[in-house]
């Protein structure tokens, strides 16, 4: 699955099914139900293994509503960050994680004196489980984000994540609290290997208009693996500049982005191999039914990726093309150079009714994959 033009299902097939029960301004019950069949393949993925279990609940929500802001139970994906080809904390190329919590979803300003200056803001609160883990077997996720807008044209995200937890883990109220106010280093506060709470993430990202269009614009994010005097360090970096056009009755978008998920690498001589997205505690790092939470293309890497989106009529055109560089670390591919190009078309037969394709075409030093995918879409 190609982490900029992913498919509607994974694998060689599948289908997906949403249907919204209910839908008030007080209460929304939307009901997914989807399968794929996902195979292993090859010697350095981009699929990997294949997931835990082939059907899923994707898109399930039950959300009350209160004065701007919903609690709400879902299994859902997230994008947090401002990057198009993925985001380093928390990306919706994995499989959606099953979780209850509290968010404002649409950015509005606040009427209390003391918050106006944040200007329009979203907030997003979850307790989750994560699947595909043995070692330990059901850890949790908990994820915490907050955007504001200060100015006109600057948008500021801080998120933070926590693996905690797991079977044979201590799950306490206690391991909690240390977990939540970062007390939960080896060696600091008296926190040894056995009662260590988990694994955590934290950084911020940064978007900033340029002129009067919304969509040129400079961003960039960075996420910490490490903690440091209080705040996270051993960072993951992404930047990126996007720009928008209208040429021929065609509505153009295009970006170039670059990104290093080698910690520290963007900004020390030389970087922290081995680190990213992995934690001694939960043996299969980072991940969601054996995805990677971050960023897709996983840790250890260095990737250039430019790309486009063009929407002519009813006709809307993606493609992007991907080029960087494996560490012998690497989670996703073998060592050395990486290159990818993807590519997607969307027809709209009607508002509510899509057909489509997209291929991908990917190689390391150890083989050379690629796919074909046609779908077709409809909402009833």
């Amino acid at each position: 699955m190609p982490w900029l033009l992913s498919p509607l299902v994974r694998g060689t097939g599948g289908m997906q099914v949403l249907w919204t029960a209910r839908d008030q301004p007080d209460f929304m019950l939307r009901l997914g139900v989807g399968w794929a069949n996902v195979q292993a393949t090859g010697i350095a993925p981009p699929f990997q293994e294949p997931p835990s279990h082939r059907w899923t609940l994707d898109g399930t929500e039950l959300a009350w509503r209160v004065d701007g802001g919903e609690f709400y139970a879902s299994m859902q994906r997230r994008n947090w960050g401002p990057g198009w080809s993925g985001s380093l904390i928390l990306d919706g190329a994995a499989q959606a994680v099953p979780a209850v919590g509290w968010r404002r979803p649409v950015p509005r300003e606040s009427t209390h004196p003391w918050l106006s200056w944040m200007g329009p803001w979203s907030a997003d609160v979850f307790f989750g489980r994560l699947f595909g883990h043995a070692e330990p077997e059901r850890p949790d996720l908990i994820g915490m984000r907050l955007q504001i807008q200060p100015f006109a044209p600057l948008q500021i995200g801080l998120s933070r994540t926590m693996q905690w937890g797991g079977q044979g883990r201590d799950e306490s109220l206690t391991s909690l609290m240390r977990s939540l106010v970062g007390v939960d280093n080896i060696g600091s506060n008296g926190v040894n290997t056995t009662d260590e709470p988990g694994n955590q993430l934290a950084g911020l990202d940064l978007r900033l208009q340029l002129g009067d269009d919304p969509d040129n614009a400079i961003y960039g994010q960075a996420i910490g693996e490490d903690k440091a005097g209080g705040l996270p360090s051993g960072y993951m970096v992404q930047l990126g500049v996007q720009t928008h056009a209208a040429l021929l009755g065609v509505q153009w978008i295009g970006f170039v982005e670059w990104t290093d998920t080698i910690v520290g690498d963007a900004y020390k001589s030389s970087g922290s191999p081995g680190v990213a997205y992995t934690h001694h505690i939960y043996k299969q790092g980072y991940t969601n039914d054996r995805m990677p939470l971050g960023y897709p293309a996983g840790g250890d890497v260095r990737l250039t990726s430019v790309g486009m989106v063009a929407r002519i009529a009813a006709v809307q055109l993606k493609a992007v093309a991907a080029r960087g560089e494996a560490l012998p670390t690497a989670q996703r591919f073998a060592p050395g150079r990486i290159s990818g190009f993807n590519a997607s078309a969307q027809i709209d037969i009607e508002p509510r009714h899509q057909i489509g394709a997209g291929l991908w075409w990917w190689q390391d030093s150890a083989e050379r994959q690629r796919a074909l995918q046609l779908w077709w879409s409809l909402w009833l």
